[in-house]
């Protein structure tokens, strides 16, 4: 008896998601997929701009672009989690196989937990620290060579950077992909979602 009642209150929860989530986007007209594939080009552009040390520089420095990278990393989180309450959803047939279904269940758990928020936030703050310390060393740093020197020391700061935004890139964009297969706009909520408070 109690698992009915957790069954039907999982089916009541995943319908208000999936209401909200329709009162949401009533004013956009972009399908699902649309509107993931905006969002995932405009993160891989902010992504491709942090990836440089200048880039690295706007977001230690600049509020503006900071709060732009994380609203739009915050945005891609939002989805994610809809579309994983989606999936776990009992009463949605999705029309893919179980191993498709289990790789988009890893992904899209693995890109909320590891390269969440607050580990982007967490290794970007750290990215901040040591860029300070090489402009505040810069006149020592251009007397070494090698990876020793600023431009050696920058190198490397770019590439732990790069390491480290080139996993969430792979999962936005093969986020984005299984979206394509599963057409969440199937399933009577259409439009924008993009819009996040």
């Amino acid at each position: 008896m109690t698992q009915f009642f957790f069954n039907i209150r999982v089916l009541v929860l995943s319908l208000l998601v999936l209401s909200s989530v329709a009162v949401q986007s009533q004013s956009g007209g972009l399908s699902i997929e649309q509107e993931y594939d905006i969002l995932t080009e405009k993160w891989l552009e902010v992504s491709k701009e942090l990836k440089s040390y200048s880039g690295l520089s706007g977001f230690c420095v600049q509020p503006e672009f900071r709060n732009h990278a994380v609203g739009m990393l915050k945005q891609l989180h939002h989805y994610d989690s809809v579309v994983l309450e989606f999936l776990y959803d009992p009463a949605t047939e999705i029309l893919i196989g179980h191993h498709e279904y289990k790789v988009i269940m890893h992904e899209i758990s693995s890109f909320e937990t590891k390269y969440g928020i607050k580990s982007f936030l967490d290794f970007l703050r750290e990215s901040c620290v040591t860029r300070n310390d090489l402009e505040k060393n810069k006149k020592t740093l251009e007397l070494e060579s090698g990876m020793y020197s600023y431009d050696g020391q920058i190198a490397v700061l770019e590439a732990d950077i790069t390491k480290f935004l080139h996993h969430i890139d792979k999962r936005v964009v093969s986020i984005d992909k299984h979206l394509h297969r599963i057409h969440p706009d199937r399933f009577q909520f259409e439009g924008s979602l993009t819009k996040v408070e």
